[in-house]
């Protein structure tokens, strides 16, 4: 077995992170696919934890990029203002400046091989690395342009690898497409599949086998510390909503 801890998405949430690590056991290597902040409490405690993991791959996220250049996040429009909300009240009230440096030098795209398989590895899409959604209910050929890293192309020509892992959609996933396997642990810290619990992954590069992670957390216990950092009602009361039923 050559076991891969597949984790994405965390946004702040040290507590579903503490609650997947423990429940998980044992893994050979470790992939963060980014947005370790925004939307939770806790993001400058869940950059510790990750650099403490000591990952194979840490990989920036389009969240992580906005808090590293303060720039825009370009997320969902369903969530961007909430986004544009947290940034300012919670990411840069926690983060130091040396967790923002830290979240500058991420890499956005990975390529490496492990035990003769080739892994591609980026939060978005080949395609748009930072804020590609690439969601297996796309058609084929919209998923086969996904899987194309030239932004300028116009007919799809997949980037040449085994393996191709995403995050940023917050929904798991594992798809098989024209000879390639496209994964997705969905999202430690804020699930959008309408399951509130944790969700991440095993991959055995061996046998194939992807298990997904999916743990009960203390989920009051992250709502309590929201609510202890004095944010406005309203935005508050729409965290609360995402958290507890898993859906935007």
């Amino acid at each position: 077995m050559v076991k891969v801890l597949i984790i994405s998405d965390i946004h702040g949430n040290a507590d579903a992170l503490k609650t997947l690590l423990e429940s998980v056991g044992g893994w050979d290597y470790v992939f963060v696919l980014g947005d370790l902040v925004d939307y939770g409490p806790e993001p400058h405690v869940v950059v510790d934890l990750i650099k403490g993991l000591r990952p194979d791959v840490v990989l920036m996220g389009n969240h992580d990029y906005a808090v590293a250049f303060n720039t825009d996040c370009r997320c969902a429009p369903e969530l961007h203002e909430l986004s544009e909300y947290t940034r300012v009240n919670i990411s840069y009230r926690l983060l130091s400046k040396e967790q923002i440096d830290w979240l500058k030098s991420l890499p956005i795209t990975r390529n490496l091989t492990i035990d003769n398989v080739r892994i591609y590895l980026t939060h978005g899409s080949p395609r748009n690395p930072l804020y590609g959604y690439l969601k297996p209910s796309l058609p084929e050929s919209e998923i086969l342009l996904a899987l194309t890293p030239s932004i300028y192309a116009v007919r799809p020509k997949p980037v040449d690898t085994d393996l191709i892992v995403v995050g940023h959609t917050h929904i798991p996933m594992d798809l098989r497409i024209r000879g390639m396997r496209v994964l997705n642990p969905g999202s430690v810290g804020q699930p959008r599949d309408g399951d509130y619990r944790t969700s991440a992954a095993i991959l055995d590069l061996r046998s194939g086998e992807f298990r997904l992670y999916r743990n009960h957390y203390d989920v009051e216990g992250v709502i309590k510390k929201l609510r202890s950092l004095g944010l406005d009602l309203r935005y508050l009361t729409w965290l609360e909503k995402i958290l507890t039923s898993g859906r935007v």
